[in-house]
């Protein structure tokens, strides 16, 4: 990746550059500002073009403006770029070149009072030729540099999607990766389409299963921990029982718990695991019928340290106000939640490394009862609310004395 490629020094060196470039002291650079920046890195100028081509490939967030990250991943291409295409070329090499272009050019020697001596002067057309020469060896050099700078970047960007997208690729199903534009080809309007992108090694990718799920001893008995709940509305059940299967050596080291549906689907997943090696704890109903409730309910009391709730999104619920006080409910005791696959996919590393590494502290909602930081204010309101009636019926029962 580019960024491993810069030193502290290079990163020191741009950021002095980019001071100096960011005179109104905002943080990004304007066109103008970003070609003077490069013409620094590498003694050339850019033309308008260039620095339009150049912006299409390095403005990552497409805001028009390059941040100091941007500048820095972009001056460090350039000067890479540098290296390959000019660097092998030496100055004396260079003033050579210009003496070749004085074999072809007319001129003579006049007195140059200045200095005492003679001096070259060309005529006006010989001159120029000379000028338009160095212009067009200049504006060479220069495109060679942006197209080097870019391909580099496009080819180090598209490594690191297709080394990402491998990883994925058990998890496909479930992440939903789609077609990106920029490294892939094409539109972004579907699924990224695997056996195109790996047509090469295909049955590699194809037999990978989910890195990440290996066997390992927990470091936590299931019985120490507070419960795992997993629930999936009737779109997301397909896609929650794809995330189970591809964590089964993670989930079957908690308790799980969740709604009828998907509890009756974990119990098919784990059905060949040996007797006993897969805790299960209280069974709630389905969602609609007071599922939800009855998850809220037990993690009001202490009992759940984690959700995964795969929400279907573009569906109606009829027991939404349930949906939103379990989330609600999650909020005001800090439990852990994940409501879309993708921080569920992130959350279950986390969970991995905490049981496997011996680091409880990574996971504390299964092991404390905990708070959102603004309850405490809530519950000091509340108390001078109380307090309040509590003085103002003392002083009813006065005045009627």
């Amino acid at each position: 990746m580019i960024c491993k490629r810069n030193s502290q020094v290079n990163r020191d060196e741009y950021h002095v550059l980019f001071q100096k470039l960011d005179t109104d002291n905002n943080g990004i650079l304007d066109r103008m500002e970003v070609g003077d920046g490069i013409s620094e890195v590498v003694g050339q100028k850019l033309d308008s073009n260039q620095i339009h081509i150049l912006f299409d490939e390095f403005d990552k967030d497409d805001n028009n403006m390059i941040d100091f990250q941007e500048f820095m991943v972009m001056a460090d291409y350039f000067k890479t770029a540098m290296s390959l295409t000019v660097g092998t070329k030496s100055g004396s090499d260079s003033d050579n070149d210009s003496d070749d272009d004085d074999d072809d050019i007319n001129y003579e020697f006049q007195y140059d009072p200045s200095t005492g001596g003679l001096k070259k002067v060309y005529g006006l057309t010989q001159h120029q030729s000379i000028i338009d020469r160095n212009q067009e060896r200049n504006n060479n050099n220069m495109a060679a540099l942006l197209s080097s700078s870019i391909h580099e970047s496009k080819k180090d960007y598209d490594s690191i999607v297709r080394n990402i997208a491998k990883d994925l690729y058990p998890m496909r199903d479930i992440l939903c990766l789609q077609n990106d534009v920029r490294s892939f080809g094409g539109d972004a309007t579907g699924c990224l389409d695997y056996d195109q992108l790996f047509e090469e090694d295909k049955e590699k990718v194809q037999s990978q299963r989910n890195p990440s799920d290996h066997e390992f001893e927990s470091a936590f008995p299931a019985s120490d921990m507070r419960c795992l709940a997993l629930v999936s509305h009737n779109g997301m059940k397909k896609t929650m029982r794809a995330f189970v299967i591809a964590n089964k050596n993670l989930l079957k080291k908690f308790r799980l718990t969740g709604t009828n549906s998907t509890m009756t689907m974990l119990k098919e997943v784990f059905k060949d695991e040996p007797s006993g090696s897969v805790i299960y704890g209280p069974a709630c109903a389905s969602g609609p019928l007071g599922g939800d409730a009855e998850l809220v309910a037990l993690m009001v009391a202490g009992r759940i340290g984690g959700i995964f709730f795969f929400q279907d999104p573009m569906d109606a619920h009829p027991h939404r106000a349930d949906i939103e006080c379990l989330c609600r409910q999650a909020l005001v005791h800090n439990t852990m939640l994940a409501e879309n696959p993708t921080s569920a996919y992130m959350l279950a590393h986390c969970l991995r490394t905490a049981l496997e590494d011996n680091k409880a502290e990574l996971i504390p909602s299964f092991f404390f009862q905990l708070q959102s930081p603004t309850v405490v204010a809530y519950k000091n309101q509340q108390s001078s609310v109380v307090q309040s009636h509590i003085d103002n019926g003392k002083k009813e029962e006065e005045k009627k004395e």
